[in-house]
């Protein structure tokens, strides 16, 4: 049972911090980190 809570305590940490890890999903969040927009791919390259 305490493994069971444990794994369910990080899936529920990763899940909640994986957005953080994300990259910019829009231009002006791309440019403003430094990064060019690619508009063909819809994706930022830093």
């Amino acid at each position: 049972m305490k493994y069971f809570v444990s794994m369910l305590a990080i899936a529920t940490a990763l899940a909640a911090a994986a957005p953080a890890f994300a990259g910019p999903d829009n231009q002006a969040d791309c440019e403003a980190a430094g990064g060019t927009w690619n508009a063909e791919s819809n994706s930022c390259t830093q």
